[in-house]
């Protein structure tokens, strides 16, 4: 019996194989292709979230030294070239590093500037430059202005008079619509506006849910969380501006 010879191994693929290869390396690469924007986004939203828990602690630092909160605009009455994110001269910019929270942000140059939120297109000519893309409870920490008194931008509210911290706002995510029509841009903005005046009226929004319909927030005992958009204003709604919470100042007000 004449035995045959085996057959020499396969040197490559076959045609069926490469084509089948091919089309799960590329459903694999749809797939992680998708995933990109939304891991982005995630970091993107961490990143904010830990800017804003630096900016609280900063915060609770000044008021432990000072006895009260930084104050959010001292002078914006008059020449508002003071905030709690910097000072300007004239009408410069303001420069983040000689802001009152600089040294408790800590080390030097650049660091001792709010950090930006990642997820905030940069917009040249903002006039709020430097605040980082957060807006500063202005209302019911950063002066006195929700209980009546005289000159009630000119100080911050004293610590240890929140009577619910774990329910204040300090921080958020904030932007503020400038211009309209076509020549409408968001651009940085300092103040974490409540949904009514303290005079009564609503402001224009100003909490910022650019976080795939969220907005992050720092609240007075220092904890971060991330708020789902729950209304609107007149103005910003395309731009994601509005409110989280309950339709009334107790988020802002310290009583």
């Amino acid at each position: 019996m004449k035995l045959r010879a085996p057959s020499p191994p396969r040197a490559g693929f076959t045609l069926v194989e490469l084509l089948t290869t091919m089309a799960g390396v590329g459903l694999l690469a749809a797939v992680l292709i998708g995933l990109l924007p939304r891991a982005r986004a995630a970091a993107e939203s961490a990143t904010c979230r830990s800017n804003l828990r630096q900016l609280a602690a900063a915060n609770l630092a000044y008021a432990a030294e000072h006895g009260r909160y930084v104050t959010a605009a001292t002078d914006i009455v008059g020449g508002n070239s003071i905030r709690w994110h910097g000072v300007r001269s004239g009408a410069a910019a303001f420069d983040g590093a000689l802001g009152p929270l600089a040294e408790y942000l800590g080390g030097a140059g650049a660091s001792r500037w709010v950090r930006r939120c990642p997820a905030l297109p940069m917009v040249d000519g903002g006039f709020e430059a430097s605040c980082g893309g957060y807006g500063y409870n202005a209302h019911g920490v950063g002066s006195e202005v929700c209980l009546g008194v005289d000159n009630p931008t000119r100080q911050g509210m004293r610590a240890g008079t929140l009577a619910h911290p774990a329910r204040t706002v300090m921080f958020a995510d904030t932007a503020y619509m400038q211009g309209g029509g076509a020549q409408a841009k968001l651009i940085e903005y300092s103040f974490a506006e409540p949904p009514r005046f303290a005079g009564g009226g609503t402001p224009w929004p100003t909490i910022h849910f650019r976080h795939a319909g969220r907005a992050n927030v720092a609240w007075c005992d220092g904890h971060v969380t991330s708020e789902v958009l729950a209304r609107t204003g007149t103005r910003g709604a395309a731009q994601h501006l509005g409110w989280f919470g309950p339709d009334d100042n107790s988020f802002f007000d310290p009583f």
